[in-house]
């Protein structure tokens, strides 16, 4: 044998090997024909760059026509330069000092918002549009069905009842609401007040809403409420029996439903002095917190029926 052969195929093959050859040669590699196209190596980053920047700007088109097309509120400059034009879900309208702006949206309402106000959007949907002020002032007219505009403040909600209203938050997160046509409703973690026409209401962070009073009473009884809020001063319960008309009989049955169970007595006694009772309604059954019995109380102050709201409440999303 010629081992020359097998290593660098130099010299004499053997037969027998050159035999195996021949049999094997069909298993061996064999090269792709097929042709490759190789792209210069200079040439491939700024096609690859070129791709990308495609790429950018159909996905920048897109999501334009997507912002365009979401739900939101219409932001027109009243003065100043307010800091966007379209508000919608998740977005942010700050006005400095000399700005102002209004909302519009055609289905719900106007909003306009004074200088010095931060709001945002929280949910725009067509069961529920909810806005969140964080300080500063906003004036709504809402003509969307009630229970679906809302107002989150830093210590409730405001409800719309089908209204006009004002509503205010300083800095340290106190709300003010003051209600000029229908209704609106102040609530939070089961605390609940309602603010017919006329009427205002304070609610204060870690206490919720307070006891409404119309705007023409008595300022000793709108200081006795604001100071019962504040601070549950019972002298201020005396003060606010005292002060109360009969058209105060709102804020009295808002006390009613405050005071501790010993204090129940007097504003029971002070309310049957300014309104009649319904035939439902006994003594006994009110100081003991029945429920249904002053929700009857307050359908005799010629207000509407308590039936309304709870119709709304259990509409209304969770």
């Amino acid at each position: 044998m010629n081992e020359n052969y097998l290593w660098d195929k130099s010299g004499e093959p053997d037969p027998e090997i050159q035999r195996l050859e021949n049999l094997l040669s069909p298993l061996g590699h064999q090269p792709d024909k097929t042709p490759v196209l190789r792209i210069p190596r200079p040439t491939r980053l700024p096609l690859l760059l070129a791709a990308a920047a495609s790429l950018l700007v159909i996905a920048g088109a897109l999501w334009m026509v997507w912002q365009r097309s979401r739900p939101a509120w219409q932001v027109a400059t009243v003065a100043g330069s307010p800091s966007v034009k379209r508000l919608a879900k998740g977005q942010s309208l700050s006005t400095d000092a000399q700005s102002r702006a209004r909302l519009d949206l055609d289905e719900v309402g106007q909003v306009d918002v004074e200088p010095n106000t931060q709001l945002s959007v929280l949910t725009l949907r067509e069961d529920e549009q909810r806005l969140a002020l964080a300080h500063g002032t906003i004036h709504a007219r809402i003509w969307a069905p009630p229970g679906r505009f809302f107002v989150n403040t830093p210590s409730a909600q405001t409800v719309d009842l089908g209204c006009e209203y004002t509503l205010n938050v300083d800095a340290s997160g106190v709300g003010l609401v003051r209600v000029s046509v229908g209704w609106v409703a102040f609530e939070n973690d089961g605390r609940e007040s309602f603010i017919p026409a006329g009427a205002a209401c304070v609610t204060r962070p870690h206490k919720g809403p307070g006891i409404p009073y119309y705007e023409d009473a008595s300022q000793a009884l709108v200081d006795a409420a604001h100071h019962f809020d504040a601070d549950a001063d019972r002298a201020a319960i005396g003060v606010m029996l005292s002060e109360a008309r009969q058209r105060d009989a709102i804020s009295l049955w808002h006390l009613l439903r405050r005071v501790q169970a010993g204090d129940r007595g007097p504003v029971y006694d002070r309310l049957a002095e300014l309104i009649k009772m319904p035939a439902d309604v006994t003594r006994e059954g009110v100081l003991a917190g029945n429920a249904q019995m002053i929700d009857s109380v307050w359908d005799t102050l010629d207000l509407g029926n308590t039936s309304w709201w709870r119709m709304w409440k259990s509409r209304m999303p969770k």
